[in-house]
């Protein structure tokens, strides 16, 4: 039996990691299953994580943060650790950048 010492930061984000990651997965079972017909659409979620925002604007994380610091990107605080952004509001800033 091995024993493994974390902090709390480090337990927090490994959770959160673990959780999106199976989150994730989740949703890509739902969207390909065909065994079944849901009784309503799946629709886009209408926040993102930062992980999916990233993907989202294909950016990397240091210019996401350069970007909600100048106020470019609005984001939403979910806890403590997490951020959400509105998909829609990623939408419009992706259109007024191609203007």
């Amino acid at each position: 039996m091995e024993l493994l010492i974390t902090t709390l930061p480090q337990l927090e984000q490994l959770l959160s990691h673990l959780l999106d990651k199976q989150l994730l997965a989740f949703e890509q079972l739902l969207r390909t299953s065909s065994r079944a017909t849901p009784a309503f659409p799946i629709v886009e979620a209408e926040y993102l994580s930062t992980t999916q925002a990233l993907e989202f604007l294909h950016l990397s994380k240091p210019t996401l943060n350069k970007l909600r610091r100048q106020g470019l990107v609005h984001s939403y605080a979910a806890s403590n650790k997490r951020v959400l952004y509105a998909r829609q509001e990623l939408v419009q800033y992706l259109q007024s950048r191609a203007r």
